[in-house]
């Protein structure tokens, strides 16, 4: 049961973090040596530029005055929804940014969320179910792939699938990008098999190190579950195995694989980062890595904000859908 109280209280707290994370978010990016408007008129103008020209670009990147006037400005602008323009993209602001690169970083994630979620519960239901030596390799297998890193995972496979195997004459996958230059991007055909030719490797890099930590999950909620009184009771009764294994074990096993999720999708948000720089995947990650290493204060700004707000939502989430499914529990 959810109570008004608990969501009121909820959203003050949230209100709280994402405050705080705006705050470091505006004071670690300046802790970094450099003057990202001289970047810009350097770049753009070869060092051929007026002290004038300079002072304009700062005025409009907000780095003019104290610091403390800077952070009065970030706040005014992030209440009003504006990110401001990117120093790198200049002219282009940080919400076009944002909006054009967060969908594929949303595909990858999402379709490497739900497809491991999927593998994992399956496993994890039938290794707590058939405990033994099935199991016990289940195990031992899952925590290896789970230690494995991410970056490392996907530069292996980036070598041999994309650059050491070869069949007629092509390579098996694409090295890098989310489709190829040479079809038009829109809803057909063509354009969807290259983004999911493209995506096979990232997807692959993320599933195989993501779901046995579902699956261990899983499989620890099973056992804890077959010692349940209730199970007992099921058995008592006379309920058929397949019964007793889809309604009350799986069922009541799946509570905490939920509540996790909201929990694994920010450890896999760190994970796409680098798995997108490794192959230059057009996401929010491969941005934000570009966006650090020029000193893009806006876009890494407006990223982590993102970052920070899609957390915060998917455990509020979280906790709601927990409740929904299971009615002893009570937020108030």
């Amino acid at each position: 049961m959810i109570t008004l109280r608990y969501i009121v209280r909820r959203v003050a707290y949230m209100l709280l973090t994402i405050y705080i994370a705006a705050t470091l978010d505006f004071l670690l990016p300046r802790m970094v040596p450099g003057n990202p408007a001289l970047i810009i008129l350097i770049t753009k103008y070869a060092g051929e530029f007026n002290p004038n020209q300079l002072k304009i670009i700062e005025g409009e990147l907000n780095l003019r005055g104290t610091l403390w006037q800077q952070y009065v400005g970030y706040l005014g602008s992030i209440i009003h929804g504006n990110l401001g323009p990117s120093y790198y993209y200049y002219p282009e602001s940080v919400t076009q940014i944002i909006i054009t690169r967060l969908p594929w970083t949303l595909f990858l994630l999402g379709t490497a969320m739900i497809i491991s979620v999927v593998i994992g519960v399956i496993i994890g239901s039938y290794s707590g179910w058939k405990r033994g030596y099935s199991d016990s390799f289940l195990q031992a297998f899952s925590i290896g792939l789970t230690s494995l890193p991410y970056f490392w995972l996907a530069l292996i496979f980036q070598l041999v699938f994309a650059v050491m195997l070869v069949i007629n004459g092509q390579h098996l996958f694409p090295v890098a990008q989310a489709y190829s230059i040479n079809v038009h991007q829109g809803f057909n055909l063509r354009f969807i098999e290259s983004v999911l030719h493209h995506a096979a490797l990232p997807l692959i890099t993320l599933i195989i190190t993501t779901f046995p930590g579902f699956a261990l999950l899983m499989r620890n909620t099973v056992v804890t579950v077959l010692d349940e009184d209730y199970l007992v009771l099921a058995k008592a009764k006379g309920l058929s195995i397949n019964t007793i294994r889809k309604r009350y074990v799986n069922k009541n096993a799946m509570l905490p694989v939920s509540t996790s999720i909201a929990l694994a999708f920010a450890s896999i948000v760190g994970g796409a980062f680098l798995v997108e720089e490794v192959f230059s995947y057009p996401g929010i990650g491969y941005t934000l890595f570009t966006a650090v290493t020029v000193s893009d204060y806006p876009l890494i700004e407006g990223i982590f904000l993102v970052i920070t707000l899609t957390v915060i939502l998917a455990n509020f989430a979280v906790d709601l859908i927990y409740a929904y499914l299971d009615p002893r529990v009570v937020l108030k």
